[in-house]
């Protein structure tokens, strides 16, 4: 099976959706990956409950998705809320190598007890940094590529560069890369302490 399973939560306003995109233009786009892009999102669009999946098929022979949602466990977690937090339950993340990642930002989310039973649980202040350091919170975005990026595996750091000057102004371009380098520095660090615990 070379399905890989993304699913990103949160409310309206954080990007969540436009990280979804991002991850299946990289993969699809820019390294010829079978993949699909789903979303759903409260009326209340900013401020409400929405989610955006990928499905991805790492062979590179496979042309189509044969079901386009998100199965559950997944390969991969983002979650940015504290509604979507309360959903999640051990048994949502994989518990194999080089899969199986959960990423949460405690600056929105004060409990988040399934997270203290995942193997592999990365806890960043996305929303905080974005502020602190940039100075919006739309720049969290970035952040998380980049996190992804690196702890996926899936494409190249060119791709994922050639998609983020696809999605973002021109003006804001050289914050946008920061924020990129920021999170593929946090996920190199994560790997490092993985590597570290198994040794």
């Amino acid at each position: 099976m070379t399905r890989y399973e993304i699913r990103v939560v949160g409310f309206g306003g954080q990007g969540v959706i436009t990280l979804s995109k991002m991850i299946i233009m990289a993969s699809s786009i820019y390294e010829g990956l079978a993949a699909t892009q789903t979303e759903a999102y409260s009326a209340a669009a900013r401020g409400g409950k929405c989610w955006g999946e990928v499905v991805i098929d790492l062979d590179k022979n496979i042309e189509y998705i044969d079901y386009p949602k998100a199965l559950k466990p997944y390969d991969f977690l983002i979650v940015l809320s504290e509604e979507s937090a309360n959903g999640v339950k051990v048994d949502f993340v994989k518990n194999e190598e080089n899969t199986g990642f959960l990423i949460w930002d405690p600056s929105t989310i004060k409990k988040f007890r399934a997270a203290k039973k995942i193997n592999k649980v990365l806890g960043i202040p996305i929303q905080k940094l974005a502020v602190e350091k940039f100075g919006n919170i739309v720049f969290g975005n970035s952040i998380l590529f980049g996190i992804f990026t690196i702890l996926s595996g899936i494409f190249s750091e060119e791709s994922a560069l050639e998609t983020l000057r696809k999605f973002v102004p021109n003006s804001t371009l050289d914050k946008n890369l920061e924020a990129f380098e920021l999170g593929k520095q946090e996920a190199m660090n994560f790997l490092n302490q993985i590597k570290e615990e198994n040794n």
